[in-house]
């Protein structure tokens, strides 16, 4: 549970983008699924939002996002930190 987010610095050709998810999972299995992809080029933020549901199975999270689509995605905390979130190799930092 809680809020976790992600922030990532790409590189592409002729551009450089930030690349952030935001992951709001609740005690109900609810989640929402945010990204923020902010080109150089362009320069402004292109958002989207979708909600969700999960279920937690060993250290998988099973995802099935509205309007279509699924994600099964390994987790783990680093360094035993409560406040450190790994899903699929990248680490969430606690929002909330």
């Amino acid at each position: 549970m809680g809020t976790w987010r992600t922030v990532l610095v790409v590189e592409v050709p002729g551009d450089l983008q930030t690349w952030t998810t935001i992951w709001r999972f609740e005690a109900d299995g609810t989640c929402r699924l945010t990204t923020e992809r902010e080109s150089l080029v362009e320069g402004f933020p292109r958002v989207t939002d979708r909600a969700c549901t999960y279920v937690v199975a060993g250290a998988e999270i099973a995802v099935r996002l509205a309007g279509g689509g699924t994600l099964a995605m390994e987790y783990d905390f680093a360094g035993f930190s409560p406040d450190r979130l790994v899903l699929n190799g990248f680490e969430y930092e606690r929002l909330a």
